[in-house]
């Protein structure tokens, strides 16, 4: 874009962007006003120039749920419930307007997509195949649903929303591919990543810690149901929805998102990408900022009181630090610091004592093995349709649109609401990235990369197989594993000489 064009475009955008604002001040006030003249900006700077786009929206997401609720109007207490105002569809989808104009941008200007189909080519294909299914079973499910009035609310807007949220996020394959042009890129992006993390565990500390002394009220005198789950009327310093009664040993944090579960699962994502980024890192300063993080991951993981994370993260990092070691000497010295971690952490139980009380409770109370059966056994006994009862229909997010069946696990959800075509379909998709992701592995021969590559590896098959909740259907797996799915297969050629 030469400078007359660069001009001509920065006008054309102000132009509209004045012309919206003046006439959504005139419909709808001066907040409205600002929001909208503020979308229209951020698309045209995330369009025009892509990368700042796609930083941005890596940036925003994990802190998209404490600015959301930092506006108290989309939302209101009535008795123990809460209550949601039409401007919460527009925060819930604000990080988009950095995602969608650069995909966008992207695809006109064909970048990354064509060495990706290279690389990856059964990949693309399976996403397109799984896509033409999505969209037989809302030509072919939900608008008869919607034409013939059989059932109550908008089933096709449901199933626009069910397939942004299914497949949504998978082109961040090509963004990420695009994004990360060589080994300075990679190092910014996990040093980004890094920083990220390690805000969003300290305000989740600082979370605890307000709670932990009564500065924030937390649930015990909430009216009922609220005083015993998860909700916003005990929402504290940053994120959503939590609950914290110690006297019932409940206690599920937020950190910076808007539920505990999805604070659960960036907090396992982030063992992934803190591990696999001290083994890349060259300065001394940086590894030991990703010691930092490693740690705080860990304590983070504890004293929010989610049993996935608390169980799963101490795994995670024997696993990773087990597959990435192989000098036996520093392995055992290793495994006695963490020894030695554990120690302290046991010496500290009366700190961490509820949070871990709680997930023991929770652990006993719905067993994660019967509860995934029970699911599979739900689905099984009313029957699977070949294209599914409809996009959207097992979708939270699309509760305002219509009558949903709540499904808290992954592959029964998918069944009923794609059926065992589309399922099938985004299985395949799944497995080929992962082995077309332990491909682009076994090639590296750069001990950094190498050890970056399996952990991201890991990664991948965790949440690829996983159907235990439906982390790949929200933030932040939902954007994580596809990012650095492409990032993974982008490493065979950051390890090629400039």
């Amino acid at each position: 874009m030469n400078l007359e064009r660069k001009n001509i475009y920065l006008a054309a955008t102000g132009a509209i962007a004045f012309c919206l604002a003046a006439l959504l001040f005139l419909l709808s006030g001066a907040k409205t006003a600002m929001i909208g003249t503020m979308t229209i900006l951020v698309f045209a700077i995330a369009y025009r120039y892509p990368r700042h786009g796609l930083w941005l929206f890596l940036i925003y997401m994990p802190f998209a749920g404490t600015i959301s609720y930092a506006f108290g109007s989309i939302y209101r207490a009535v008795g123990g419930y809460v209550s949601f105002t039409p401007n919460y569809a527009i925060f819930h989808l604000a990080k988009d307007i950095f995602y969608v104009p650069a995909l966008v941008a992207l695809i006109v200007s064909s970048q990354g997509l064509a060495k990706l189909r290279k690389t990856a080519q059964p990949v693309v294909i399976a996403a397109l195949l799984l896509l033409a299914t999505c969209l037989l079973t809302l030509f072919f499910v939900n608008l008869p649903q919607q034409l013939s009035g059989a059932t109550s609310g908008k089933p096709v807007l449901m199933g626009i929303m069910g397939l942004k949220i299914l497949i949504g996020y998978v082109p961040l394959l090509i963004c990420s591919y695009y994004l990360i042009r060589d080994r300075t890129d990679l190092k910014f992006l996990l040093r980004l990543q890094a920083i990220i993390i390690l805000v969003c565990c300290s305000l989740c500390l600082i979370q605890y810690f307000l709670l932990a002394n009564g500065i924030c009220a937390g649930s015990s005198d909430l009216p009922a149901p609220a005083a015993t789950r998860v909700s916003l009327q005990a929402r504290c310093f940053v994120g959503g929805s939590l609950v914290y009664n110690p006297a019932k040993k409940l206690i599920s944090l937020p950190g910076t998102f808007v539920a505990p579960w999805q604070w659960a699962w960036f907090l396992i994502s982030g063992s992934f990408l803190a591990f696999g980024a001290f083994f890349s890192e060259s300065t001394l300063v940086w590894r030991i900022i990703h010691l930092i993080t490693i740690a705080l991951i860990l304590i983070a993981a504890i004293i929010s009181g989610q049993t996935t994370a608390t169980i799963l993260v101490p795994i995670i990092f024997l696993i990773l630090l087990l597959v990435t070691e192989s000098n036996k000497s520093k392995l055992a010295l290793k495994l006695g610091i963490a020894l030695i971690l554990i120690v302290l952490i046991a010496n500290n139980f009366g700190v961490f004592g509820s949070a871990l009380d709680s997930a023991i409770a929770r652990w006993n109370y719905t067993p994660p093995q019967s509860f995934i059966a029970e699911q599979f056994r739900w689905i099984t006994k009313h029957g699977v349709e070949i294209l599914g009862q409809g996009l959207g229909r097992a979708a939270s997010a699309a509760r305002r649109l219509g009558k949903i069946t709540l499904i808290e696990t992954f592959y029964p959800r998918l069944l009923y609401e794609i059926g065992w075509l589309g399922t099938l379909l985004f299985l395949t998709m799944v497995s080929l990235v992962t082995v077309w992701g332990f491909k682009a592995y076994s090639v590296l021969q750069r001990p950094d990369l190498r050890k970056l590559g399996i952990c991201l590896w890991i990664f991948i098959i965790l949440i690829s197989f996983n159907t235990y909740y439906y982390p790949l259907l929200v933030d932040p797996v939902a954007i994580y594993y596809w990012f650095f799915a492409g990032v993974l297969l982008k490493l065979p050629e950051l390890e090629k000489p400039s």
